[in-house]
């Protein structure tokens, strides 16, 4: 690819090539001078995919780690917060565990041993956790986005202020790319690291020999129940078990039930305002 600095990169290489490729300096000219301008003709799509997918998610991305804006007027400023004075002074415990680096926080305080598998799952709804919560978000009279923070921060922050065009931005930097995966790992736990076999814990000889029967998945009943507490094996009004007759999946077949039984009034489907616990909640602000 044509490059801003090619010629003086790839400078160093020249001698490399000609003794691999077995080329004189008069052999390397044009067909460097090929690649060059057949290369040429590919700048205006790839400038246009890194304006898509790269400089604009790279922006993103950086300004929401480093607690500054990416749109807007104040772009690059820090974000408004709002401060009281710091009351904590002794240490909590832990915090010798929990670093921060470059926009990014480590925390090795908290551990479960492997028979502890309701503390694990504990650990893992408090990972994948909404990114923002609905109870902590107001709007002010002039139309800012209020964000009350859960824990205050060191310096004594309780409430981040942000223009709706900033707080769309911050929602954009959460939103992944799309065919990524959205766990990675890195260093001595990336899949291709030599040290990963003494830092992740390897399955015994004896289990590899004598795989265990398969675990089949929960049905979609039992996921109800699980993550949105929601028992439809149970009847409401005595208690007893409720056997399942169908499952209907088909839309239009739901479209006539929820009409028949008056359940479906909307208007206009494809319009839908704003949560009312988020326009419900005002905040005297400025």
């Amino acid at each position: 690819m044509s490059v801003p600095g090619q010629t003086m990169g790839m400078a160093v290489f020249t001698d490399p090539f000609i003794k691999a490729f077995g080329l004189t300096r008069i052999e390397l000219s044009p067909a460097y001078l090929c690649g060059t301008v057949s290369s040429s003709f590919f700048l205006t799509m790839a400038g246009r995919w890194f304006d898509r997918f790269g400089s604009h998610l790279m922006v993103t991305a950086s300004s929401s780690i480093t607690c500054r804006l990416a749109f807007g007027p104040n772009a690059g400023r820090k974000a408004l917060t709002l401060q009281t004075v710091p009351v904590r002074t002794e240490q909590r415990r832990g915090d010798d565990l929990v670093t921060k680096q470059a926009g990014f926080s480590v925390h090795a305080g908290i551990a479960c041993k492997s028979n502890q598998r309701k503390k694990l799952e504990r650990l893992c709804w408090y990972i994948t956790r909404p990114a923002i919560a609905e109870k902590r978000l107001s709007l002010a009279n002039n139309g800012n986005v209020v964000i009350a923070l859960k824990t205050p921060y060191d310096d004594g922050t309780t409430h981040v202020v942000l223009s709706p065009m900033e707080f769309m931005g911050r929602l954009a930097a959460l939103v992944p790319r799309p065919r990524v995966n959205l766990t990675r790992f890195h260093g001595v736990f990336s899949p291709n690291s030599k040290l990963r076999e003494y830092v992740v814990r390897q399955k015994p000889v004896e289990e590899q020999e004598n795989p265990k029967p398969k675990a089949y998945s929960m049905t979609w009943a039992q996921r109800l129940k699980r993550v949105f507490a929601i028992d439809i094996e149970k009847c409401e009004k005595c208690g007893g078990p409720v056997r399942i007759i169908a499952s209907i999946e088909d839309p239009d077949v739901i479209q006539k039930i929820l009409n028949h039984l008056g359940l479906d009034q909307r208007e206009d489907p494809q319009n839908r305002s704003p949560p009312k616990d988020l326009t419900d909640q005002q905040t005297t602000l400025f």
